[in-house]
């Protein structure tokens, strides 16, 4: 009787896991939404096509996983590089160098072609608005915090700056991968000036 082979451990089962969804970003980013075919991402990945049914379940269930990991990442991302020691002082250069980051990265632009492929997918356009919604949720907890109980609040509700925020953010990726040029520097100087009016704080000093 023939031995069974051996069985791929946990840690390696997890990593052609990891693997597959970071080919699908890299696959997305360089070749777009309409290429991103089961066969392309597994030969980036270095693997068969069979791996991504096996641990994804099918093509839509591996990319709404690379759809709430490239959420997860981001906003760890976000988080990172515009909270924690020193944030109060210095999030405008903070901003600026997140959004320079995030306008540069196959996670944002990965993230814009899964947002157009969302338009005839019915299955990745509900991950695509789990994913919206958790980030206009943190954006929410986020600047609820900053304006606390700022007069603007009770004109324009929080939820709606984040919505707008996010908007915002859609927006200056869409150009930027476009080959729009911006000005992120002066857009976070204004950005500050206006967080500076709302709340009646002084913005940072350059």
């Amino acid at each position: 009787m023939a031995k069974a082979g051996p069985r791929r451990s946990t840690a390696s089962a997890e990593e052609l896991r990891r693997e597959l969804l970071d080919a699908t970003v890299r696959v997305l980013a360089r070749d777009g939404f309409a290429h991103a075919s089961a066969r392309a991402i597994a030969a980036e990945a270095g693997t068969v096509n069979g791996s991504i049914y096996y641990h994804f379940g099918s093509m839509d269930g591996l990319l709404g996983a690379t759809v709430q990991d490239l959420a997860d990442r981001g906003i760890a991302r976000i988080s990172a590089g515009v909270g924690g020691d020193g944030a109060v002082h210095e999030w405008p250069d903070r901003l600026g160098a997140v959004l320079r980051a995030e306008v540069a990265s196959d996670d944002g632009r990965a993230m814009l072609e899964l947002l157009v492929g969302a338009r005839t997918s019915e299955a990745l356009a509900d991950d695509v608005r789990a994913a919206v919604d958790r980030a206009i949720d943190y954006a929410t907890e986020q600047l609820a915090a900053v304006l606390g109980d700022a007069p603007v609040v009770q004109v324009v509700p929080v939820e709606l700056m984040a919505e707008l925020a996010g908007a915002t953010f859609l927006g200056i990726e869409v150009l930027a991968q476009n080959g729009r040029e911006l000005d992120v520097d002066r857009l976070v100087a204004v950005v500050a000036v206006l967080v500076g009016i709302v709340t009646g704080i002084a913005p940072p000093p350059p």
